[in-house]
């Protein structure tokens, strides 16, 4: 074997660990990443908030989150996003709390529109 061919074995092999260690690092951050959001929403649920009277204080959450973590999606759409999620899930079976929880945020966005459309339909229907 020659020198360049070695080279690129190595190389390729180096690689693939990296790439390996990238896939599980966004799967961890994804999975803590989720875990806030939940504990984000059961902390509005739990304190009932509501969109009538509780805008002002998740608003106000929001900025004062926002000053502490600018890199965070912490508008107050995605805070009441957060309760949605909560919501919906906090009674689901383990199954699909395990699913939930490693899906990429936008991902779950997606579903509770669905969920929430769909009991839309169901009552206008």
């Amino acid at each position: 074997m020659d020198l360049d061919q070695h080279y690129s074995e190595i190389f390729q092999q180096a690689v693939s660990e990296i790439r390996s260690a990238k896939t599980t690092i966004a799967r961890q951050v994804n999975t803590a990443a989720n875990g806030v959001y939940w504990n984000l929403g059961k902390l509005l649920s739990e304190k009932k908030i509501e969109k009538g009277h509780g805008a002002g204080v998740v608003n106000r959450l929001s900025v004062d989150l926002k000053m502490e973590f600018p890199d965070m999606g912490l508008s107050p759409r995605n805070l009441w996003n957060m309760k949605r999620f909560y919501e919906r899930y906090f009674q689901a079976d383990t199954k699909l709390l395990q699913a939930v929880a490693v899906l990429p945020w936008g991902h779950n966005l997606l579903l509770l529109d669905r969920k929430d459309n769909s009991a839309h339909f169901e009552l206008c229907g």
